[in-house]
Parts: structure tokens; C-alpha cells; sequence
């Protein structure tokens, strides 16, 4: 059944892909589900049976829905197909129920949101070893080609439920403005970003790494607080303790163990008092900073990860930091280097949190109009009444 809300379109199509996803690469799609609610029809394709067009109709009168589509987005463009126009995330929808109410983000997912409304899930077992049976790749056999169709289709039919279970909340119009920000997204991954392979190779080789990091040691900590082992230098407690003794420094401690307080905060408290902690607070800092690192690039050199649209409680995207490169220390970002003849823009938008709280806040702190949210002048200060002379003129904080 399809809820008012869905009525004017033609057709409703749930969709689930399974596929292969290595780091950094595009995903290799291994089947598609989809449900057309409208005609309560289920087709079930394997790779071999997808092709560079769609295998539905998806045009302005059909709507296609699915959980986290960056992931079935990602999927359409590795075939070559067009995405859809109209998309429905229930993830977005779902996470902008739930967000900052104290629901884990490891509860956010297809199953947690199904527990969510109490709907009857997949058992988490059984999904945890189908995932790893897809990962492991091809070949398949027979019986597990129908193994994950049905896993699949399930997936499907848990669609259906959560979207029963969600449409009374969803205003239809901002939820289709979410999905066409997760399908941008989509493309986003699909595309990547072009780092210099060369410099990266060497980067993200250990041995390389860790001489870089450990070649700084000699240099800055002439007080041998630092010792080197097999594996290169590494900070050592009792050294920095005698050293602390020796120059006078009375350095604080932990109350739980007695032992010496070395968190960031305290060096630079310390460093403040005692110039000679400067240097090998910096050296820290720094050493810390260069941790190894874990980009996921693919064969072709570009760096994808999955960015889980709408995760933070303000509705960031999130991506896992180690793998996405604006999301380590900026110095890295130099790796960014477009292809010979190409280019790339770096865009960031500025105070759209302020522009957010300035929308939000209308109608909260006194009547407030639209218009006034764009601009509000401040008004001139009056001369002071006979009444009020000796006191401050009066400025509108609107």
C-alpha cells in the first residue's frame, strides 16, 4: 500500500545493491533487488543481467528509495547507469528523526532503525556472514548466487517496512531536496580525488614514514628523553622524569596514579613557565600529527571512502578520517594534484552554520519576519528622554 504522500507518482521502486567495496575503488556491483511498490512486482538481477540503463523506469513520475544511497548511487554510476531523478534516503530521513537524541551511530543503521519502530530484522549474524561471503569476491557458485539475492530482497522487504514505518514523518518535499544532496554525493565518490601518486607512494610507505618522523628526534631532543629501539624512537617516561628533576621543574601529576600528568594541555601550561619543556613539546605535537598514514586510494589514484551523509548530530557528513583526505592534518592536502590538462576547485561555503541558527531561530525570540533574518540594520540611538537622561541610549539587537 502506498501511503497520500507517494500518490502522485506513477511508480515507487525500493532498491538494494550488494557489492564488492576495496578500499579506494569504485564498488564492483555483484547483484541489484528492486520492489516496485506501485505494481507489486520483485526483480532479482545479477551482474551478468545489469546492464548501462536503468532496469526501471525513472523518470520525473517515479521515485526510488533506499537506505544510505550514496552506496546504490555509487553502484548505478560503476555500471555506467544514469541516476535516478527523484530519490528517497531513509537513512537521511531516519537520522533526521533520531539525531542528537542519544541513539548511538552504530544504532543508525538499516537494523537499528527497524528495531527503532520495532519491525522484525535480518539477524545481525546472518547479515555479518553474508557481507564477508561478498567481500571474500568472485568466484561464486550457484547456491550462493541465490543466497545473496535472497539476502538481497531482504534487505528490500526491510525498505518496505521502514518506509511504512517512517512516511508519517517525512516532509516529502525536504526529504527529495536530501536525496538529490546524498546522489551529489554519490557522484562525489564516484569521481574522487586526484592525488600525486608519486609523493603518496612513498608517504604511505611505513619505512619511509617512520624515518621521516624519527629523523626530527637527534635534532630536537638533545636531553635523550627519547630512545630508539628496533622500530625506531619512542618516548620514554623515566627519562623525562629525571630530566624534570634535574632542571628543577616541578611537573604535576596524576591523581589516580601518582604518575607523571604528560597530556597535551599540561606541556603547554608547563612550556609556559619553563621554556626548555618548549622544544620537546613541539617535537610531540608534531610526531603525533605525522601518524601513518591510511588514505584509501584506488588503482587509478583517486582517494574514496564512504561519506555518510546526515551522521553528526548537525548533519555533517562523516566519513572515517583516516581515509578521507580533508580529514587529517591540511598539510597533507598538498597531495591533491588534478591530471595533466584537468583542474580542481577547493569550495568551502562560510558561516552557513549562523545563516542555519538565524533560519531556526525565527519565531523563537520574539516575532520575526523572513525578510529580516536577510538583513536587519541596526537602528540609530535616540537622544535620552527627560526621563531617562543619565542613562544609556537603548540599540536594537535585531
Amino acid at each position: 500500500m502506498i501511503g497520500t504522500k507517494l500518490l502522485h507518482f506513477k511508480h515507487v521502486i525500493l532498491e538494494d545493491f550488494e557489492f564488492i567495496a576495496a578500499p579506494g575503488e569504485r564498488p564492483d556491483v555483484v547483484c541489484m533487488v528492486f520492489h516496485d511498490l506501485s505494481i507489486g512486482q520483485t526483480m532479482r538481477l545479477w551482474r551478468d543481467q545489469l546492464t548501462n540503463q536503468l532496469p526501471y523506469d525513472a523518470g520525473e513520475d517515479t521515485l526510488v528509495v533506499s537506505f544510505v544511497f550514496n552506496a546504490e548511487g555509487s553502484c548505478h554510476l560503476s555500471l555506467g547507469q544514469p541516476l535516478p531523478k527523484n530519490v528517497l534516503d531513509l537513512s537521511a530521513e531516519f537520522k533526521s528523526q533520531v539525531n542528537g537524541k542519544g541513539i548511538p551511530r552504530k544504532n543508525q543503521g538499516l537494523i537499528g532503525a527497524l528495531q527503532h519502530f520495532g519491525l522484525s530484522t535480518i539477524a545481525p549474524k546472518r547479515k555479518d556472514a553474508m557481507r564477508d561471503r561478498i567481500m571474500k569476491g568472485w568466484p561464486f557458485t550457484a547456491e550462493e548466487r541465490e543466497q545473496i539475492l535472497t539476502y538481497c530482497a531482504e534487505d528490500v522487504e526491510a525498505l518496505r517496512k521502514l518506509l511504512l514505518a517512517l512516511l508519517p514523518q517525512i516532509d516529502l518535499p525536504i526529504a527529495l531536496h536530501r536525496g538529490e544532496a546524498v546522489a551529489a554525493l554519490a557522484r562525489s565518490e564516484h569521481i574522487g580525488v586526484p592525488l600525486d601518486m608519486q609523493v603518496f607512494s612513498q608517504l604511505a610507505d611505513k619505512t619511509i614514514w617512520r624515518d621521516i618522523r624519527d629523523s626530527m628526534v637527534p635534532l630536537v631532543d638533545v636531553h635523550g628523553i627519547y630512545v630508539r629501539s628496533n622500530d625506531g624512537w619512542h618516548w620514554n617516561n623515566a627519562q623525562f622524569e629525571k630530566w624534570t628533576v634535574a632542571e628543577g621543574i616541578n611537573w604535576p601529576r596524576l591523581e589516580e596514579t601518582n604518575k607523571l600528568n604528560l597530556r597535551r594541555r599540561t606541556f603547554e601550561s608547563m612550556a609556559k613557565s619553563y621554556p626548555q619543556v618548549e622544544p620537546l613539546r613541539q617535537l610531540r605535537y608534531i610526531r603525533d600529527k605525522l601518524r601513518t598514514i591510511k588514505l584509501s586510494v584506488g588503482r587509478d589514484g583517486r582517494n574514496r571512502t564512504v561519506l555518510w551523509p546526515f551522521s553528526s548530530k548537525t548533519s555533517r557528513t562523516q566519513p572515517k578520517a583516516k581515509h578521507w583526505i580533508f580529514s587529517p592534518s591540511v598539510w597533507l592536502r598538498f597531495l591533491i594534484r588534478p591530471e595533466p590538462g584537468m583542474a580542481v576547485a577547493y569550495i568551502d561555503y562560510s558561516s552557513m552554520e549562523f545563516l542555519a541558527a538565524a533560519a531556526l531561530s525565527d519565531g523563537h525570540s520574539g516575532p520575526r519576519s523572513k525578510k529580516h533574518l536577510i538583513r536587519s540594520p541596526r537602528r540609530r540611538a535616540r537622544a535620552p528622554t527627560a526621563e531617562g537622561r543619565g542613562r544609556a541610549p537603548s540599540r536594537s539587537l535585531g
